[in-house]
Parts: C-alpha cells; sequence; structure tokens
C-alpha cells in the first residue's frame, strides 16, 4: 500500500475509534435489539448452526456483544464466542449483558485489538481465537478505507472458520438513502472545514452522532460492484452462498453477504 494511503488510513481509524470512546454509552443503547439481516441470516443457516454443539464464532468488531446474545437465544447447545473490537467501554458494557444472561451456554472472550491497524500492518488479529464455526463483521466493514483491508479481512475470516465453516458480513449502504446521504455531506464537509480531515475518495463520509457536533467517524459506502470484488478476490477459498438486503424502515440500509469456506479436508 502505498504510503499516503496508509496515512490517511491511520488517520480515518484514529478519528473513528475516538467516536467510539466519546459516544460508547449512547451508541450502545441504540444497539440492544438484533437486526432484521440477522434474523435473515438465520433462516439460511440456523439449522447448520443448531446442529453444532459448541457453535464457535468469531466477531470482529463485535461492539456490546449483541450477536453473541442473539446466537445465544437460538442454538440450544453451548455458544464460544470470540469477539474483537477496540473500543473498551463497548466491551465491558457487552460482557455485563452477556453476565446477566446468567446461562452457561454462553462463552465470552472479549479481545480488545484494533483490527483496522491489525490489518495495515499485516498483523493476524485473530491469533487469540480457535478455529470457528462462523465469523461475522457486522457494522464494520465501512469503517475500513481501503480495498486492501477490506479483501484483507474477509481473506482473514474465511482463514479463521472450519473447511465448510460460513463467514458473514453486513455493508452499511448509508448513501441510497436521501436523508443519511444528506446528513453525511453536510457532516463530511463540516469536518473538512474544521481540518478534521482532508480530501477523501468515492463513496467516503464522515459522519456525525446525534447532536454531538463534535463526535465524527469515518465510513466507506460499499458499492455493489465493491461487493462482487470481494468474493472474486477470496473465490479460491470461499464461495458466495447468498446476498440480500435488511435492516432500517427502508428494509434495505445494510447489504450483506453470505460465504461458505471450501471443504477440502
Amino acid at each position: 500500500m502505498r504510503a499516503d494511503l496508509r496515512a490517511q488510513a491511520l488517520d480515518l481509524n484514529a478519528l473513528t475509534a475516538v467516536f467510539y470512546d466519546r459516544v460508547s454509552a449512547s451508541f450502545s443503547a441504540t444497539r440492544s435489539r438484533p437486526w432484521q439481516g440477522w434474523e435473515r441470516l438465520w433462516e439460511l443457516v440456523g439449522d447448520e448452526l443448531q446442529a453444532r454443539d459448541p457453535v464457535r464464532v468469531l466477531d470482529v468488531g463485535c461492539g456490546n456483544l449483541r450477536f453473541a446474545r442473539f446466537l445465544a437465544d437460538r442454538v440450544p447447545g453451548t455458544v464460544e464466542a470470540y469477539g474483537i473490537d477496540a473500543c473498551e467501554p463497548l466491551l465491558a458494557e457487552g460482557m455485563r449483558a452477556c453476565e446477566a444472561m446468567r446461562t452457561a451456554r454462553l462463552q465470552v472472550r472479549a479481545i480488545r485489538r484494533d483490527v483496522a491497524k491489525s490489518l495495515l500492518d499485516g498483523e493476524d488479529f485473530r491469533r487469540d481465537a480457535p478455529s470457528c464455526s462462523l465469523a461475522v463483521a457486522f457494522g464494520f466493514m465501512h469503517h475500513l478505507p481501503t480495498a486492501e483491508q477490506r479483501w484483507a479481512l474477509l481473506d482473514r475470516m474465511v482463514d479463521a472458520v472450519v473447511p465448510g465453516g460460513l463467514v458473514a458480513a453486513s455493508f452499511w449502504r448509508f448513501a441510497d438513502d436521501e436523508r443519511l446521504r444528506a446528513k453525511a455531506e453536510e457532516a463530511t464537509v463540516r469536518a473538512q472545514d474544521r481540518g478534521a480531515v482532508g480530501a477523501l475518495g468515492p463513496g467516503d463520509y464522515v459522519l456525525g452522532w446525534q447532536e454531538d457536533q463534535g463526535a465524527l467517524r469515518y465510513c466507506h459506502h460499499l458499492t455493489e460492484e465493491e461487493m462482487d470484488e470481494l468474493s472474486v478476490h477470496v473465490a479460491g477459498t470461499a464461495e458466495e452462498i447468498a446476498r440480500f438486503s435488511a435492516d432500517g424502515k427502508s428494509g434495505v440500509l445494510n447489504r450483506y453477504g453470505l460465504w461458505r469456506r471450501h471443504d477440502r479436508s
């Protein structure tokens, strides 16, 4: 990766890290219920996961660990969740929520690690987790500014699952929503006027949060063509088996991809 692109990616990642530390409490409060897309994912692979015991899941950008709780509500056996996130307050809130479920069937390990920076540095961010049945990244891919990072993340997620295992990711399509796009454009201009960010590429925006004018996060609107490129990139190790839209009032706020690692064991 070119030095200037790496430097920009690091700056945008730092901006986003400050955002989550700043708004973790209010952000977590808006992330208490399962996404509609998770229900759709369960319809596709729930039978398969219910047949496994334990179900091991790697949750990249896990936030408050609500996907682990979602699985524990549905899987009859044990769920072993390995949640990775850079935001310590969100991880701590998630662990408290998991403990409040009071079930031995949910076993969680929270790993504080900056996945975006690990991808830039070529580090293995999943080194503390075993091979899993499922690897997911929900609400995280849009924080990665370069195609190389997104490709590398999908590579690592495929590597993290057993042969025949599943990989799922969501891609926030906020720029398809007229209201959200307008807010993103306004926040981006405001951030550039303040010198918080410089010039950005196609599909790149800075978004705010509620009424907090100082809270800014980098987000990329991933196109369908970029999703195609992701699937082409991992074609040697995994097959895309589903793609669908869900979430939000429109029902299409997120685009989901589901891949299966080739079973060559």
